[in-house]
């Protein structure tokens, strides 16, 4: 009875000794001066919601757009920066989590709502740029890193040309450019894949993966509260859209019943997994074929935002001002070939 029960004391010890972002580890192989991190835990600070999503990843939500924060010994990884005079207010939720600063920003598209916090979070972090997150690892001792920012070339050269975001300079503009399919890093004991999504959005798209988390942050490519915004003049299709779609599918593992597996952070909108993508990315087909089959029946524009042909989903999707369920049904009609 008394060895069962210091074995049982041991192993509560073991668990508690866990910190958020770090797996179990033996004596001498924490990182040197690292700084422990609570559990996590939901918390509302500066009126923003962070959830805990799963393994090391959290949601900001309150922002114009969803913000996906990563946390772990190295410092904080983010999926977007936020928009216009939000930095502060993020940077206080962050601080919620982790006193340890800001290491790495993705930008999964060029819009202002999203990449408007670069340079301030730099500044914020001592106005430098940071090595690339493959160099991060090594000593938490080195505070001056900078930060790295993340997007691919397409949403570079928005941003540069001031297309759909004002026109961005100097360290605001992301120092880590790719052009192919896919990039990868390791920061924070973690795997990360930020994957090309071409002409969905905009043709400069991009989905983060955590790997070890299981965690996708979908951009704008996915959201819960309106029909997908389609942006045609930088790039954006309908067929992009529904790819970007599939690739969550594909990569997301549902667990039974769809009650757990991995966890999407859609660009607006709740939490959510792999069933909920794909009823949306069903949805997105469905309303792109009916609008095809118009098209080949000769009927205009006029006549297709007129009709029914998406009605079920109108309460759902329909109520932004800012993207209109009758300017979606314009760029799904113009990318099945409508004039």
């Amino acid at each position: 009875m008394r060895r069962t029960l210091l074995k049982g004391l041991a192993l509560v010890a073991a668990l508690s000794a866990v910190t958020l972002g770090t797996a179990p580890r033996v004596a001498g192989q924490q990182p040197v001066g690292s700084v422990p991190l609570e559990a996590p835990t939901y918390l509302n600070v500066a009126g923003l919601d962070i959830l805990p999503v799963q393994g090391q990843v959290h949601m900001l939500a309150g922002l114009n757009r969803n913000v996906t924060v990563q946390v772990g010994w190295e410092g904080v990884t983010l999926v977007d920066s936020g928009g216009p005079g939000e930095t502060d207010r993020l940077l206080e939720a962050v601080a919620a989590l982790t006193p340890l600063p800001v290491r790495v920003i993705v930008n999964t598209h060029a819009d202002v709502d999203v990449v408007s916090g670069n340079g301030a979070i730099i500044e914020a972090a001592g106005g430098t740029r940071g090595p690339r997150p493959r160099q991060l690892g090594g000593t938490q001792g080195n505070q001056n890193a900078g930060v790295q920012v993340i997007a691919h070339e397409n949403a570079l050269l928005h941003m540069i040309q001031g297309t759909g975001v004002p026109v961005m300079s100097g360290v605001a503009l992301p120092g880590s450019v790719f052009f192919g399919a896919k990039k990868e890093f390791f920061v924070n004991g973690e795997a990360v894949q930020v994957f090309h999504v071409p002409q969905a959005h905009t043709s400069g798209d991009v989905m983060v993966f955590f790997r070890s988390s299981d965690v996708i942050s979908a951009g704008d490519v996915y959201n819960t509260t309106r029909y997908p915004e389609i942006d045609q003049a930088r790039g954006g299709s309908i067929q992009g859209i529904l790819d970007a779609l599939n690739l969550i599918v594909d990569l997301a593992i549902p667990e039974r019943n769809q009650m757990g597996g991995t966890r999407v952070v859609p660009g607006d909108g709740r939490l959510s997994n792999e069933s909920d993508v794909v009823e949306y990315r069903d949805m997105v087909t469905i309303i792109r074929d009916r609008v095809q089959v118009m098209v080949e029946e000769g009927m205009s524009l006029a006549d297709i935002q007129a009709s029914n042909v998406s009605l079920e989903y109108d309460g759902l999707y329909g109520a932004d001002p800012e993207w209109t369920r009758e300017m979606f049904l314009e760029a799904v009609y113009r990318g099945v070939g409508g004039m």
